[in-house]
């Protein structure tokens, strides 16, 4: 309700508890207070993920709410659409926003300013890490480009004191009110051991995928670096060879794939493809990945997780295990560790204490 009576809000609120609902929900909500019927109101959230953004727009749509996700590439009649005002919710990145000038001016046009009710961050904790996607920290100047009573919702998994007043100085915030639950999540069992022979530490995720093959839960391993995510994967194609494909013989593409790799350089379509198969009940056991797959994934039987090296601070950490256990149901999480990886520059005191 303080979103609705004009206030800033920041939302903190852990990993499967339904932050998603926080947008979904308010569109309607905000029309149904105000008696809107038709022309309705327009909610804008702002994500770094396309493939999520996607998958939500196709959820809201089955919902009959009016939504579109605007990458950018869209032809004429699309742009069309979003000054008339058709749709309810409109879902786009940071870069499109701000780097993108001729889209811009789609979302500064008058119809939908004047619909414009409230504008959504989700993974706020970008806006910190500026080094991963630098447009996010520049969000604090779309309050230059709408009205000054639209105002924002800033929705993270996890963020400290620190974190949370950085990142409202940088949105512009001005006394939000402040929504935090408990992190806390007791079926997930913790624990932690230095690297050593990666092949032999990680054997008992592959003998459990030789073992179970189809039925084996679901793993991620997130690693800090493309390097180490290549090296990764390719230990279990080395181990494995045509054995990770089910059915034995079949196109080593993601539908067959036991195990797969996810990261930065794939491309839109190979990351939708892998995040589908991910989700949903396929072949797909292992799964390989750099912090590119770690925001906004729900999938609620991941049994597993793994880091082959640390985060860079215990936010990233609390939020990639957060991809355990989100049925409820017991998971485990490992995180392997090396003298070295603690010396990186990267790394917060926070994460090594």
């Amino acid at each position: 309700m303080a979103f609705l009576n004009g206030n800033d809000v920041f939302a903190c609120l852990p990993t499967g508890f339904g932050k998603s609902l926080c947008y979904f929900c308010l569109q309607p909500i905000f029309d149904a207070i105000n008696c809107h019927a038709s022309p309705w109101s327009v909610v804008l959230v702002i994500s770094p993920l396309q493939g999520l953004m996607q998958d939500q727009v196709e959820l809201l749509t089955k919902k009959n709410l009016a939504s579109i996700c605007v990458t950018g590439n869209e032809d004429s009649s699309v742009k069309t659409k979003i000054v008339s005002g058709v749709y309810q919710l409109t879902f786009t990145t940071p870069e499109v926003l701000l780097t993108k000038k001729d889209r811009r001016p789609v979302f500064q046009f008058p119809l939908v300013c004047e619909r414009l009710v409230r504008i959504i961050i989700d993974e706020t904790l970008c806006v910190k890490k500026y080094q991963f996607r630098k447009e996010f920290c520049k969000l604090g100047d779309l309050r230059g480009y709408f009205s000054s009573s639209i105002n924002f919702m800033a929705l993270t998994a996890t963020a400290a004191l620190k974190t949370r007043k950085e990142v409202m100085r940088l949105l512009g915030m001005k006394n939000p009110i402040t929504i935090i639950r408990s992190l806390e999540k007791s079926n997930i069992y913790y624990s932690v051991c230095k690297k050593d022979e990666v092949g032999v530490q990680l054997s008992y995720v592959m003998d459990e995928l030789c073992e179970h093959r189809t039925v084996t839960d679901k793993t991620i391993i997130f690693c800090r670096t493309y390097r180490d995510c290549t090296e990764l994967y390719l230990m279990f194609k080395r181990k494995w060879k045509d054995n990770i494909i089910e059915p034995p013989g079949y196109p080593v593409v993601t539908p067959f794939c036991l195990v797969d790799m996810f990261h930065a350089c794939n491309s839109s379509s190979v990351k939708s493809g892998i995040i589908k198969s991910f989700l949903s009940d396929s072949q797909l056991r292992v799964l390989v990945a750099t912090v590119a797959f770690g925001m906004g994934i729900d999938c609620s039987d991941v049994r597993h997780i793994i880091h082959w090296g640390p985060p860079s601070d215990i936010e990233s950490y609390i939020q990639e295990t957060g991809r355990a256990g989100r049925d409820g149901r017991q998971a485990r999480v490992v995180l392997f560790y090396s003298r070295r990886d603690l010396a990186q520059p990267y790394i917060e005191e926070d994460m090594v204490n």
